[in-house]
Parts: C-alpha cells; structure tokens; sequence
C-alpha cells in the first residue's frame, strides 16, 4: 500500500523554492526530450544507437555550460560533478527511453508544455529527473556548499534494456560511497522485486483445410511497456482480413493501470476460430497459460511476498504461419528462489506446447531499512513534505541494483498519476520543482562534511 501524498501546500512551498530555475529547467527539459533517444543499432562511437549517444552529447554539452566537469565514458555512459577529494556522493539517471508506442495525440519527442505540465516520452522516465537532479547540483553549487568529496550526476543509455551501461561505469569509473537512483517513487524504495524477460515459443500451426486460419500476429513495442496495440491476419472464406484491438499503454511493474493488447487479441482470436470451429496451437496456449491474468495462475508461479505480488506482462508479440514467439516481463517477488519459478513455468509452458528462454535475469534488491543511504533519504523526504511515511518496495527495476548503497528516491510523489511508459507521458512542474527541492537537500545531507559513510 502506497504511503499518502504530501500536502498540497508543502509541494507548493518547496516547489516555490526552485522557481527561479523554472524557465530553465523547462526549456532544457523540453530540448532533451526531442532527442528520440530510444536504443538503435550499434554504430562507431555509438553503442547503443546514434539517439543515445546524441542525448549524452547533449546533456554533458549543458553540464559544462552550468559549470560542472563533464566527462564521457566511452559513450555508453557519462557524469557531471563539483567538489574535491575522494568520497563521492551520486545520483543516478538514464537518457534512454522506451519507444513513443501508439496512443499519443501527436508526436512523442515534439514536447508540448502547458502551464502545470510538460508531455513527451521521457519527462517523468527518466530526463525530468535527471535534469531536477542537475539544478539542485546547480543550486547547491551557487550557494557555495562545499561537500565533503565530490557530488556526481552519473547518466547511462541502457536502463531500458538491461543497465550494461552501468556495468560499463563500474567497470571505468570510481564507485559512490553513497547515493541515489530518481526514478521511481518517494518516500525511498528499500526493496525491488526480481525482473526476468522470457520467451514463450509455440511451433505449428492450423491445418490447411481450417475455413479460418490466424495467419499473423505482432503487437507491443517493448517487454517492460504495456502493449497498446496488437494486429491480427486471417484468412477465410471471404479472403484475408486483418483485425486491430487496442487496448492501453503502460509500464509492464504496474498491469492493473493498462490494459493489455495481446490478451484482447488473443480473446478475440479465440472466439473468431471458436466460431469456425477450429483452433490455432498459439492461441491455446495463451488462453491457458495466460488470458487475462497478470499474477502468472495459469503458469503456477503466482505468489506475494512483503514486497508484492509477482506480475506478469505479455509484452511483445510475434506470430507468422507455424510459428509465433511471445516475450514476457515478469517481475517477481524479493523472497521468490528465481530457479523454482524458472523450473515450474518450464515445466508448466511444455505440457501446454511452448519452449522457455530465460533472456535476462536481474535479481532482487533489499537494502536494510536501518542503513545509513535509506535512514537518510526517509529522514529528508519526511523532513521537507511534513510526512511520517516509511521505506516502501517496488516492482519496477532502478539503477539502484548496479552499485552497492544506492537505493530509489522519487521522483513521483505518493498519489500522482503514473506516465512511465504510457501514452502521454509527463510530469506536472509544481510537483517536478518539489522534487528538484528534495534532492538539493538530500544531496546536501548525503555529503555534508561532517558526515561518515
């Protein structure tokens, strides 16, 4: 259960305390948004695409511009700091974006600004808190603060698709004694749940004689998005039609706030041959395996823990006459032996005729609630919203998992509405300034001088 949201009255208060940066902050926000950073192929110089490395280019570009040492690692990730000496304080955030997918009014990376809002793929995930995190560096370093070591901003390319960008930085870069990840929820996340993409692969399809015959699938853009869109093809008695069922965009940690496409198609797949009367081997397995469900039941790897419920998000699909491939987000509780639930789909998906493929598995992350990183960030947010709230845990998977004493804070407040990954996606200003505020004094207290680590 979420904690309650701050007052109105102190998101306004802190919110008025970075108003002076507003203009900038929108206008640069506006700029990094139009960059189309989502990943490509690999190119010279360009690791995960000419986008994502344009949109490094360009945030490091403003880093130096606002005073900070900027430096490049390798294009694949980068950093902007102020301060000396050895410890180090840093906030982590990705450039790198999940594709527009259907469902805008107009186009994604054409940012639209309104008075209490800016729109674009990107704002809330994650270039508006990457650029909150810049204006409290910038802020702090106006004022004179003086940091016990070195405060860094570290941005990455991949979040999306696995955080190798970090596993770069570790590998060439020094490690934060302390710090944080803003991209998920306040008040601080003590805990995400393991995070596993899979294939389902179904071979064979109807018989030739079948009077209708699904001939071709495709619909979602990502594993980690709700898909918003999925296409049917059959061919019948009055020759081919194509069949298109929407549903609704968003991010793969939270199913009840979509609605799945490819579970609709498939509904809609299975009533059409139903009708005629025939089948198709895919369908039946989906509608057994899956349907409408998001805990994994028809799986038998649906359970819960402290952390929350597994979920289970059908999120790309692929299906051409004999065979079809479907790829899954699963993100599964903290408590959860990840080879008794590989074990069991396994076993599960081969009596209803699919083959598994693990494709990435990223294990949970518990920090100790008493630890100094995540004692500190409750304190801060407490502090400043008038809360009493406690460490919570999450279903998305942060950068907090790729370095040791980082853990998730904000940059969504409790009660806001949830764009990640969806259609429209966009913070409200007020409450993005507020943030902005928070992590001014959460880096502050993370590297006051006389803090030890």
């Amino acid at each position: 259960m979420s904690a309650p949201g701050p007052d109105p009255a102190k998101i306004r208060e802190l919110a008025g305390s970075m108003a002076r940066y507003r203009p900038d902050m929108v206008r640069e926000l506006a700029a990094l948004c139009a960059i189309p950073s989502v990943a490509g192929p690999s190119e010279d110089g360009a690791p995960y695409g000419r986008e994502t490395r344009r949109a490094l280019d360009h945030f490091l570009d403003l880093g130096r511009q606002l005073g900070f040492h900027s430096v490049n690692l390798d294009n694949r990730a980068g950093y902007v700091e102020f301060g000396s000496g050895e410890h180090l304080v840093a906030a982590l955030c990705h450039l790198d974006v999940v594709p527009a997918g259907d469902g805008w009014d107009g186009d994604a990376f054409s940012p639209v600004i309104l008075p209490d809002r800016l729109i674009a793929r990107g704002a809330a995930d994650d270039k508006g808190p990457a650029i909150a995190v810049l204006y409290a560096m910038k802020d702090l370093m106006n004022q004179g603060f003086k940091p016990r070591g070195r405060i860094r901003l570290i941005v990455g390319l991949d979040e999306e698709r696995g955080s190798s960008c970090m596993a770069h930085y570790a590998r060439t870069a020094q490690l934060p004694d302390a710090g944080f990840t803003p991209d998920a929820d306040f008040p601080v996340i003590y805990a995400e749940k393991g995070l596993c993409w899979v294939t389902f692969t179904v071979t064979g399809g109807q018989p030739a004689g079948d009077p209708l015959r699904l001939v071709a699938a495709e619909g979602g853009a990502s594993p980690n998005m709700i898909p918003g869109r999925c296409r049917l093809t059959f061919n019948g008695p009055s020759g081919r039609e194509d069949v298109r069922c929407d549903g609704a965009l968003g991010h793969a940690s939270m199913p009840w706030l979509g609605r799945n496409a490819i579970s609709l198609a498939m509904q809609e797949a299975d009533r059409r041959l139903a009708e005629a009367l025939c089948s198709h081997p895919f369908v039946r397995f989906y509608q057994q395996a899956i349907g409408d469900d998001w805990h994994g039941t028809g799986l038998h790897i649906a359970q819960s823990d402290a952390s929350g419920p597994l979920t289970f998000n059908a999120g790309r699909l692929y299906l051409e006459e004999g065979r079809a491939v479907l790829t899954a987000d699963i993100r599964y509780p903290v408590s959860c032996p990840f080879g008794e639930l590989e074990q069991q789909m396994r076993e599960t998906a081969a009596r209803l005729g699919a083959v598994v493929a693990i494709e990435k598995n990223i294990p949970p992350l518990h920090l100790p609630r008493e630890s100094f990183v995540i004692r500190t960030l409750n304190a801060v947010y407490n502090r400043l919203t008038g809360s009493n709230a406690e460490p919570v845990a999450i279903g998305g998977g942060t950068y907090a998992r790729t370095m040791p004493n980082i853990a998730a804070f904000g940059a969504a407040f409790p009660g806001q509405p949830e764009t990640a990954h969806q259609a429209g996606e966009h913070i409200e200003i007020n409450a993005w300034l507020a943030s902005t505020a928070i992590y001014r004094h959460a880096l502050a207290e993370l590297a006051a001088p006389s803090q030890d680590f």
